[in-house]
């Protein structure tokens, strides 16, 4: 078996990763690069351009940076999501589809996607892979093992452990998979200066009492990132209004629909779409109310809000603070910044090499490979460039 990393090996975002034996190709995720504004041609032979050569597609999760490319990829070659991942992204592109100034991927092409279910393995010409869900900023986001030619790879994706599910990893990893050969593993964190993410459950502990002493919040995050959204209705207190539109509101109602009865956490139970007739009940009451950079209907009523002294908590990652579009959008208002990663702290990449035990790890989805030196040791460690074949042997 071959592993290519077609791009990601010195990068965060814009994941392609081919699985080829002699018989089979497969492709784990094919990302959109996250600076849009200088992303490069990509274009892979028998996966967007001539004959086609290619066996599947799978994809991790349905964030941007990994299945961004989806319309490119030739269209006789099926496509595989988790269930409540292609959903999800039914959901936000039909709304997308309907914005002149957001692009969106073909509606149609992401309802043709199939789907796997956790822990069931699909056989891909003489290739095994074995999906296992795992604790993401993504909702529904998975890792897969992948068999073939008597070798095993597990191809991480974006994980965590600090999430609400982050628990699960560790027996999910001790229980389905064991010992590996080879570790295809993301990086993202380890070029940041924390040592260690705050956990979801510690971010949401400190954004109650903002909710408590404040009568008028506001909240910029990922209208995606369901623990975040979870976790910050569930500390809004009683007699405060939780807002968000329409296109939120559906997606937290598939999420309940979903998972609502696994968990407490996930059922939305406050969430009420915005209407002008709720104005007065939300100005007499207090509220917290899920807005998105750029919007201009929520851009209105932050607006009306101004003279209140309200507060906008903004919870993505900092590095978007540098768009001219959101220091806009945040403009004037008091900001308070409250975040934590949607991926894999050391401590979490650590834990991950000592169960599998791999003879190998490549990094990738990281800007500094080298960085797992401290983490797996010189021995184990095989940094590949973009576009570089691996080969397993026999």
């Amino acid at each position: 078996m071959n592993i290519i990393i077609h791009r990601g090996t010195h990068q965060i975002g814009g994941c392609a990763t081919e699985y080829r034996t002699k018989n089979t190709r497969i492709f784990i995720d094919f990302g959109a690069e996250l600076d849009s504004k200088n992303a490069r041609p990509f274009d892979i032979e028998g996966i967007t351009k001539g004959k086609t050569n290619c066996d599947a597609v799978f994809f991790t999760h349905y964030h941007g940076d990994h299945m961004g490319l989806l319309d490119t990829i030739n269209k006789d070659i099926p496509l595989y999501m988790g269930v409540a991942s292609k959903e999800i992204a039914q959901i936000l592109n039909k709304r997308l589809s309907k914005s002149p100034h957001v692009k969106s991927y073909n509606v149609d092409r992401i309802d043709s996607i199939l789907t796997f279910e956790v822990l069931k393995p699909i056989m891909i010409g003489d290739i095994k892979i074995t999906p296992y869900m795992v604790d993401h900023s993504a909702y529904d986001a998975y890792m897969f093992k992948i068999e073939a030619d008597g070798k095993v790879v597990l191809h991480t994706g974006d994980f965590r452990t600090h999430g609400f599910r982050g628990k699960g990893v560790k027996p999910t990893l001790e229980k389905n998979v064991g010992k590996v050969d080879v570790l295809v593993c993301e990086g993202t964190t380890l070029s940041r200066t924390e040592a260690r993410c705050e956990t979801e459950y510690e971010l949401k502990n400190r954004i109650k009492p903002i909710l408590e002493e404040n009568k008028y919040v506001f909240v910029v995050c990922s209208s995606t990132n369901i623990d975040r959204l979870a976790g910050i209705c569930s500390v809004i207190p009683i007699g405060k209004y939780c807002i968000c539109d329409n296109y939120q509101l559906s997606v937290m109602e598939y999420v309940r629909k979903h998972a609502g009865h696994k968990s407490s956490l996930y059922r939305f139970s406050k969430a009420k779409y915005y209407r002008e007739n709720l104005d007065e009940k939300m100005n007499g009451s207090g509220f917290c109310m899920f807005v998105r950079c750029g919007n201009p209907e929520h851009k209105k009523v932050m607006e009306m809000y101004k003279d209140k002294n309200p507060v906008v908590i903004y919870s993505m990652w900092k590095g978007y603070l540098e768009q001219d579009n959101i220091k806009r959008f945040l403009d004037g208002y008091k900001r308070l910044d409250m975040h934590t990663s949607g991926h894999a702290d050391s401590d979490a990449i650590k834990m991950v090499t000592d169960i599998t035990q791999p003879e190998t790890v490549i990094p990738m989805h990281t800007e500094v490979p080298e960085a797992f030196e401290k983490l797996v040791g010189k021995d184990k460690l095989m940094i590949l460039k973009d576009g570089e074949i691996y080969n397993l042997g026999v």
